[in-house]
């Protein structure tokens, strides 16, 4: 009995013959997820990428401005945002404020004290207050008192095109610029 079943085990592991729709059916499924996995991973990666990029654009772009900004002038480059983050998720805002070093900002610990000249949120976005800037003592780096730094926050809700794993998530990037041809930027 024992002997009979070697047999036909090794001529079972030994035997070549086969259907191409059974071997089909059977690797079909597999290539198919990983094909379309591999893509909606690496959409998800390039989504964050093309908004990392532009939070970076909308903050260079704010750091060369040399007259007064207004709500309109934010406004302006939440639209802009959109525009460079289009196709790469949904609800886009941004937030920009001028964040004054008030005193001890040499030190990079919890006794520096931040103030800020102005905040506007575009969409549901509030303005940051004095009090939200101890949150952002590990953003801001070390300046001389008197010193500001325009605060660039974006914000936009991605969605994976195909259900593999990755949920809807929201990208977060905060940039930090100095204002480059002026001390500061006069909100007016």
């Amino acid at each position: 009995m024992m002997e009979t079943i070697c047999k036909r085990l090794r001529r079972f592991i030994a035997e070549e013959d086969a259907t191409i729709t059974a071997e089909a059916v059977m690797t079909l499924p597999v290539l198919v997820w990983t094909y379309v996995g591999s893509l909606a991973f690496f959409d998800a990666y390039d989504a964050k990428n093309v908004n990392q990029k532009a939070a970076y654009t909308i903050s260079d772009m704010l750091s060369r401005e040399t007259a007064p900004v207004n709500a309109l002038y934010i406004q302006g480059l939440a639209n802009t945002y959109d525009y460079l983050t289009t196709g790469h998720g949904t609800d886009s805002r941004i937030r920009v404020t001028i964040v004054r070093c008030a005193d001890n900002c040499a030190n990079n610990d919890a006794s520096r004290v931040m103030t800020r000249d102005w905040s506007y949120g575009t969409g549901t976005l509030a303005p940051l207050t004095d009090g939200d800037l101890s949150s952002y003592l590990d953003v801001i780096p070390i300046m001389p008192a008197g010193d500001r730094v325009i605060l660039v926050e974006t914000f936009v809700t991605y969605t994976p095109a195909f259900n593999v794993g990755l949920d809807q998530r929201s990208f977060e990037n905060t940039v930090v610029t100095r204002p480059r041809f002026m001390a500061t930027i006069p909100w007016g």
